[in-house]
């Protein structure tokens, strides 16, 4: 008995063998997906009383996005980097073309003054979400080819693609979006030692392609033929009351601090949250603030530092690839889910100006949930490979010795 209970201990189940790839990474996952759970549950009650529904509707649906975040993570661990290597540049394109039909009448569907869903054959989403790990991917696989002796060819492969999805994106209300994707895409061109010349000369486009934007948006803010029009609404509505305080009356914001400032050393507990009766949006962009005001200050630092290790555990992969690819995938990738997480944080806790993104693998929703699991699917690919590549090493080793 004892020997076939060591047995069973020594050799799991295969379904269970075939998690591999970073545990860690693994079970921040589940940690997260439980705190969604607990969160969304709690939070939808006033978006229940709105729709005529109720807040455990809303729990079976997360439930149901989470079970298929998570099938697309297994699956898309299993799947050999060198597939997503190869396929880097036709998933980019595929996903600028679904990125364009938000545009097209009938297929975009305008939400809040802005064009970032699509709907087909009976289902919405968001191309957004798709594109800015689709652009990681063609990135990182442009800098492994290695091809950009020349500032030519560095605009062409790299730089006007990246600058055309932001551009796209900005013009579809995505703003912050864009602007996360190009300072992601900039970090990981600065640590593929991309020439400095490079870097100076992307900025100073970059900041110029901002101001031109910023002044096309003003200039036609009053025509039939409004271009860019979320521009100078997010300077004057979010940007301008964030810099003068004194003289704003951002309900939401406001409505956020509050919540996070109750939240305290000793918090109120699952489910008494009373600000989720109020804020808006207090299920997808501001869910950070309910989790600070039901489980206070140390759910607060628990969460973040979910988010810190996911960042340190990426650093670890790539510091152990021996392909750019993998490397700046990874890096890539984990940044912007990690980069997004800060970011929701800061504008909850009333550090930053308000940008409406979600937090990764927590918030509500359908397309963030299952683009993210995909990118952390590709992730945890790049761990797998590379602890393979460790234990053959390690073998031949032995083996040799």
């Amino acid at each position: 008995m004892e020997n076939t209970t060591q047995h069973i201990e020594n050799n799991p189940a295969p379904f269970i063998k075939s998690f591999r790839g970073d545990k860690v990474i693994w079970r921040i996952i589940i940690v997260l997906s439980l705190v969604s759970l607990l969160v969304i549950y709690s939070s939808t009650s006033s978006l229940a009383y709105r729709a005529q529904s109720s807040a455990f509707a809303y729990f079976l649906k997360q439930f149901a996005f989470l079970i298929v975040s998570i099938l697309i993570i297994y699956g898309a661990h299993l799947i050999a980097i060198r597939w997503y290597r190869g396929l880097a540049k036709l998933v980019f394109a595929l996903s600028v073309g679904l990125l364009l039909l938000t545009f097209i009448s009938g297929v975009g569907v305008t939400f809040n003054e802005g064009t970032r869903w699509v709907k087909l054959l009976g289902f919405s989403f968001q191309p957004s979400e798709f594109t800015k790990f689709a652009l990681i991917l063609y990135v990182a696989k442009a800098v492994e080819e290695n091809n950009l002796d020349s500032f030519k060819k560095y605009f062409w492969r790299i730089l006007f693609p990246a600058g055309a999805v932001c551009v796209l994106l900005i013009y579809g209300g995505s703003t912050s979006v864009a602007l996360l994707l190009g300072c992601t895409v900039f970090i990981i061109l600065f640590v593929a030692k991309i020439r400095h010349s490079y870097l100076w000369k992307t900025a100073g486009i970059a900041l110029a392609a901002i101001a031109l934007i910023t002044a096309i948006s003003y200039t036609t803010k009053d025509k039939p033929y409004q271009l860019f029009p979320r521009v100078h609404k997010m300077i004057e509505k979010r940007l301008h009351p964030y810099l003068y305080p004194d003289n704003s009356n951002i309900y939401q914001a406001r409505q956020a601090i509050i919540a996070v400032a109750s939240g305290g050393i000793i918090p109120k507990g699952p489910g008494n949250s009373t600000q989720r009766h109020i804020l808006p949006n207090a299920y997808d962009d501001y869910v950070y603030a309910i989790i600070v005001e039901e489980y206070g200050i140390w759910g607060a630092i628990i969460i973040l530092l979910l988010y810190l290790i996911l960042f340190y555990r990426a650093v670890v992969i790539a510091r152990s690839c021996t392909r750019a690819f993998a490397m700046m995938a990874v890096l890539g990738l984990m940044s912007l889910i990690v980069f997004q997480a800060m970011l929701h944080m800061g504008v909850t806790a009333g550090l930053l100006p308000v940008t409406g993104q979600t937090l990764p693998f927590v918030s509500l929703g359908g397309s963030s949930l299952i683009t993210t699991g995909f990118a952390l699917g590709i992730i945890l690919s790049i761990s797998r490979a590379t602890e393979e590549r460790i234990i053959k090493t390690e073998q031949r080793t032995t083996n040799n010795g």
